[in-house]
Order: C-alpha cells, then structure tokens, then sequence
C-alpha cells in the first residue's frame, strides 16, 4: 500500500534539506568565484528568480519524483534504511551525472574546478534527498 501521508513527509523532509544545501552551495560557489573563468554572456546572471527556478526543478527531480518510486519499489522490493537510499543515489550518481559532465567536459572548455564542483554538488544534493527518503521509509 502506497502511503501518500509517507510521501509528503519525505518530500518536506528532504525538500528542507534540499533548500539549505542549495543556499549553502550556492554562497560557496559566489565565494569561490568557480564561475568566473566562464564567459559571461554563457552564465545565466544568479538572481532570486533563477534560484527559486533551479530549486522546484531540483526539488522534482531529487526528491519528488525519487519519492514516488521509492514509495512503488518499497511495495515490491524491501528496500528500506539509509543504505538502500544512499545506494541508489550512487546509482543515480554513477550513471547520471558522472557520464554527462565528463562528456561535457570534452565537448566544452569549462573549468575543472567548475566541473568537480558540480559533480560534488550533485552527490552531496541527490545523497542527503535519497538517504533521508530511505531512512523515512525505515521508520
């Protein structure tokens, strides 16, 4: 039985976490000016509505749409506790991210610290989100 009641929990739980890595992320990048070698006419300028923008489309694909087929696997496969969660977000990792930005990297000169950035961004995002889904779905 899918609980709708389990999924709002892990949405807010993890949506939480989402907003205050992406606040965090995103003061460490301005601080360390990791987009300052990059054409300016390339970047989108970091304003409110970009970060509100960035954050419902990571907060659907990090958490939402996880949510709701953490909740339809659980059904089926007893997948439950933090190592299940954390496992497949180096799945998702792994295969998602990883690829992309390495490909990227070969088509288009950004900076290596630009890039590792983003992939560390992307473990520390989709990691805290599938680990606190997981451990809800332990509970």
């Amino acid at each position: 039985m899918i609980s709708m009641k389990l999924i709002v929990y892990c949405v807010l739980a993890a949506g939480a976490y989402l907003l205050v890595v992406s606040i965090a992320l995103q003061l460490l990048e301005n601080k360390l000016h990791l987009s300052k070698p990059i054409p300016a006419k390339l970047l989108e300028k970091p304003a409110v509505g970009w970060f509100i923008i960035n954050y419902v489309t990571e907060l659907l694909f990090y958490v939402v749409i996880p949510s709701l087929a953490y909740s339809l696997f659980y059904v089926v496969l007893p997948l439950s506790g933090v190592r299940a969660g954390m496992a497949v977000a180096l799945v998702a990792f792994t295969l998602g991210a990883v690829p992309l930005l390495m490909g990227l990297s070969m088509r288009v000169r950004l900076p290596m610290t630009f890039l590792l950035f983003a992939l560390v961004s992307f473990l520390i995002k989709i990691g805290g989100a599938l680990t606190i889904i997981g451990y809800l779905y332990s509970l």
